[in-house]
């Protein structure tokens, strides 16, 4: 069953345009460099359902094939870049969450 893992955050006011693109941009490419994830997104909120946010301005959805390649998402050493990264653009702390679906 895939895996769908969500992280949510809010973004530091201060951060740049460039930065957070150079963010997404690593984020993105993580889909041909780790084994099992399949996809990811990134995006703010819509902006009419925002309100219920509670504060988090931007998330990530990340798809794996399985539950068991989660480890190995978390430990590749692309998505230890794209955690520091992340670290530098977000402004306190994040929310993970992580569903299963059936194919």
């Amino acid at each position: 069953m895939p895996l769908y893992h969500i992280v949510l955050f809010r973004l530091n006011p201060t951060v740049t345009v460039e930065t957070l693109e150079e963010f997404k941009n690593h984020a993105r490419a993580m889909v041909s460099k780790v084994p099992g994830l399949i996809k990811l997104e990134i995006n703010s909120p819509l902006p009419n359902t925002a309100y219920r946010s509670q504060g988090f301005n931007m998330g990530i959805v990340a798809i794996l094939e399985r539950a068991e390649d989660l480890p190995i998402y978390t430990t590749h050493p692309a998505h230890s870049r794209v955690h520091e990264l992340r670290e530098a653009v977000a402004d306190g702390e994040s929310l993970a969450y992580d569903l299963e679906f059936p194919a």
